[in-house]
């Protein structure tokens, strides 16, 4: 084989004396040559002809890259550089075959594409014979509705747990993506309910509509289920539900964890009597208290009876109307630098009052 330097010279004296079409030429017979024993040639050999497409694809018209790409897409041994330079191309008809086809890329280069390039390189990407989880992640984090169609339909494609409920939530109100959504066979069951349970009834009205005889039973058992736990949870909120009154029967260990249950429920007189039952103090008095140091007070009740932050947030938006980020880090601050001997003196005192009024109330803080 003539040497690499000789080939080169050869070609720049024939490139710059010739026209396209000798141009184009010139690189459809190196390709031919190439691919007309592409599996005998060494690494050496291979080389050679990457050093030579290289040279070649900087002068060579559009056409004819496009050409190139699509014989080397297929190419188990195809000159590795000449493939990355092709496949990085913006132009996608030039790119697009060998993203799609070529077995050379490896996951990190495609992440970068995907990373970078355009929707119809993503799209090229999703048509892959087979995508590893790491690709597939890119693919629906940056991808249009398009690619997510694609890659949800492509079969060979692996998706994580994350990915995979990403793609349903994009389901629960798109009709087509749910269908290629339930038609792969590595939906985890409880994502599968997942997407049912709070999909538009137009996508379930579709999905029963256009199902095969063994995914409409399998839909129809699922959504029988939903409902069945729908009902359940519903009869349990009834069930945990209060009215005045009825929190103050309950033992201090169950009272103190439905606080923030209650809170969360934005059932108010609930909340307040759970928070007398606790700090052993009567409704009224309590009541009183919020009135006299409105937030401050419910951070002492809260602090006196050992609740964490989060429910004691829950307390102070229900009870106390405080909602607001900064009004509420304000509170977090407050509720930080309040100790425990500190809320448990002012209500140690509040219980040894018959009335207190703001004054005595501020004096304590």
């Amino acid at each position: 084989m003539m040497s690499v330097p000789s080939l080169i010279d050869e070609l720049e004296r024939t490139l710059s004396a010739g026209s396209s079409v000798q141009r184009a030429d010139i690189l459809r017979r190196v390709s031919d040559l190439f691919l007309l024993n592409v599996e005998a040639y060494t690494e050496d050999h291979v080389a050679v002809f990457d050093d030579v497409m290289l040279h070649l694809i900087d002068k060579i018209e559009r056409s004819a890259l496009i050409r190139l790409s699509k014989q080397l897409a297929p190419a188990a041994n195809a000159p590795i550089r000449t493939v990355h330079s092709l496949a990085e191309h913006d132009d996608i008809e030039i790119s697009g075959p060998l993203i799609e086809r070529s077995k050379i890329l490896s996951d990190d280069f495609l992440i970068e594409l995907a990373k970078t390039k355009s929707q119809a390189h993503l799209a090229a990407i999703a048509g892959r014979e087979t995508l590893t989880e790491r690709v597939t992640e890119v693919l629906v984090d940056r991808g249009d509705d398009e690619v997510t169609l694609k890659v949800t339909g492509n079969h060979g494609a692996r998706f994580s747990r994350p990915s995979i409920m990403k793609v349903a939530e994009k389901a629960q109100s798109d009709g087509r993506l749910a269908e290629q959504f339930v038609a792969r066979s590595d939906i985890p069951p409880d994502v599968f309910q997942h997407l049912l349970r709070k999909a538009t009834e137009v996508v379930k009205n579709r999905l029963l509509k256009n199902a095969d005889s063994d995914m409409r039973v399998r839909i129809t058992k699922t959504l029988a289920d939903i409902a069945t736990e729908v009902a359940r949870e519903r009869a349990q909120v009834d069930k945990d539900s209060y009215s005045p009154g009825t929190v103050l029967h309950l033992d201090a260990d169950r009272l103190k964890s439905k606080v923030g249950e209650l809170a969360r429920a934005g059932k108010r007189t609930e909340t307040i009597e759970a928070l007398a039952g606790l700090s052993k103090l009567p409704v009224p008095t309590v009541k009183n208290l919020m009135r006299q140091g409105a937030t401050d007070g419910l951070l002492i009740l809260c602090k006196s009876i050992g609740l964490g932050w989060p429910d004691a947030k829950r307390v102070l938006a229900t009870v106390g109307n405080v909602s607001g980020e900064a009004e509420t880090k304000k509170a977090f601050e407050r509720y930080l630098a309040l100790t425990a001997d500190t809320a448990n003196r002012v209500v140690r005192f509040v219980k040894s009052c018959k009335a207190i009024s703001k004054a005595d109330f501020q004096r304590m803080l």
